[in-house]
């Protein structure tokens, strides 16, 4: 903590995770998509920018040139801050609104899932303070553990024959 408020990077669990999540937003702003930084939040002592989480699963772009053909309308995404993106699979997002949690997954063999014109608001997904000796491992590391209370679910499923 003392080597955070002198600029250091404090390399623990929560800020790296936070980190992952802001190298996702500044690829998906860069090509242009509207991505809000969620509010500076302290766990256990540690500042972080907590999002919006956005997940993107190597099955859905392995690396950041991959965004353009995903997000092939880039000035038709917003994210707010407090939102949670997971996408995994052959997706494509045409246009999205999302203030809360989306996952989207397209099973593997399953035709292209195109998302258009979709507007997603919820109860999303909140991180909450956690610091009890009780908690999993994972969960002390971190200083905080994650609340689902309302996550929309898309699945693009294999047609069988």
């Amino acid at each position: 903590v003392k080597l955070q408020e002198k600029g250091t990077a404090p390399g623990v669990a929560a800020s790296g995770e936070a980190d992952q999540y802001a190298a996702v937003r500044r690829i998906m702003t860069s090509i242009g998509c509207a991505v809000e930084d969620a509010p500076e939040a302290t766990f256990s002592g540690i500042k972080i920018t907590p999002g919006p989480e956005i997940v993107t699963k190597p099955s859905f772009a392995a690396c950041p040139a991959e965004y353009k053909s995903r997000f092939p309308e880039p000035s038709k995404i917003k994210i707010s801050g407090r939102s949670s993106l997971v996408v995994e699979g052959n997706v494509v997002i045409e246009s999205l609104d999302l203030d809360g949690a989306l996952v989207i997954e397209c099973e593997e063999g399953a035709a292209c899932g195109i998302i258009k014109d979709l507007t997603v608001k919820n109860k999303g997904w909140k991180k909450v303070a956690d610091n009890a000796d009780s908690s999993p491992e994972y969960i002390r590391i971190r200083g905080y553990c994650l609340e689902k209370n309302e996550t929309k679910k898309i699945v693009f499923k294999k047609m069988e024959v």
